[in-house]
């Protein structure tokens, strides 16, 4: 397999998730330094627009979207796995949860908070207004104020999920080894004690187990991690060629033939549209073909959960 290079940016929650499953499977990868908020002018080429991070390249190979990063990795890598309670089912549907009505919550605590950048993160003047517009589909940052309380109360629901699995005193979710579940779990108290530190210490100081449990999770490390510059990303996929297409899964409800021009955009927020030819799909991914004249041809993947298909 070629070099696995992540795009990413040392504070994206999301892509801290990828990170540690480097850490849990101690694997060697290449770490692409992208701009938090747009332009990102060495991702795109890549992805045909989509923004979001972590993006995982394999040669000319674009993965987006954490669900499908991880299981890629897990299919490529299966030992260590991130599943060491055997239910990789219940895993990746809790990905659902931690996606959606989760992180949800905490994001806009975040956005209402008086002071949305009162964490120590290295982040663009011009993030918060980038983040608005991100989010417009979920909220309106400005009217947000005034519903914090039940924010709040939400996410202490959600919190509480966790303690329930803690409180026999495990080490982890699923048991004595780090899985997927602690990974879904720890994304809101590790964004909210770097974005609004205020916010996370009302929310999570008074659960012990919770901050030992950030601890261990903390100390699985993020696998063997050496640096590389945009520029020379790009030059790796313009050099490789993607893998054979593996066509429609002729089970597929999709109704849409192999060799069709689609656009596939999320479905939730931060809403691009990514034109390409239909080369491949599974039952749970989507793969086009498209050209960018500084990469070449490059296949992009996607999740099918949380995304939209559509002839372009």
């Amino acid at each position: 397999m070629a070099e696995l290079i992540l795009h990413h940016y040392d504070e994206a929650p999301f892509a801290e998730k990828i990170r540690l499953v480097f850490g849990i499977k101690n694997l060697a990868w290449r770490s692409v330094i992208q701009p938090a908020a747009l332009p990102k002018p060495h991702l795109l080429p890549l992805t045909g627009g989509y923004r979001r991070t972590p993006v995982l390249q394999v040669g000319a190979d674009i993965y987006c979207d954490t669900q499908l990063i991880a299981a890629v990795l897990e299919r490529e890598f299966p030992q260590p796995s991130i599943f060491p309670d055997g239910n990789a089912g219940l895993g990746y549907a809790l990905g659902s949860w931690a996606h959606g009505p989760y992180v949800v919550t905490s994001v806009a605590i975040y956005m209402g908070s008086e002071d949305p950048f009162a964490g120590a993160v290295n982040l663009p003047a011009h993030f918060f207004e980038d983040r608005k517009k991100m989010w417009k589909t979920q909220f309106d940052t400005d009217t947000l104020g005034p519903r914090l309380p039940l924010l709040r109360s939400q996410l202490d629901a959600h919190t509480d999920f966790i303690n329930m699995q803690l409180a026999d005193g495990r080490a982890f979710l699923t048991g004595a080894k780090p899985g997927l579940a602690d990974l879904h779990a720890m994304w809101d108290p590790w964004f909210l004690y770097r974005f609004a530190p205020k916010e996370a210490q009302r929310a999570y100081d008074r659960f012990p187990r919770i901050g030992q449990w950030l601890a261990r999770l903390a100390a699985v490390g993020q696998g063997k991690r050496s640096e590389m510059n945009p520029e020379e990303a790009l030059d790796v996929a313009k050099a490789a060629a993607p893998k054979p297409a593996t066509g429609v899964d002729p089970h597929d409800p999709i109704g849409i033939k192999a060799g069709t021009r689609v656009c596939v955009s999320p479905s939730d927020y931060a809403e691009v549209n990514v034109v390409g030819e239909l080369v491949g799909t599974t039952v749970g991914s989507v793969s086009v073909l498209r050209s960018d004249p500084r990469v070449g041809e490059v296949v992009v993947h996607f999740p099918k959960i949380g995304y939209r298909i559509e002839p372009a």
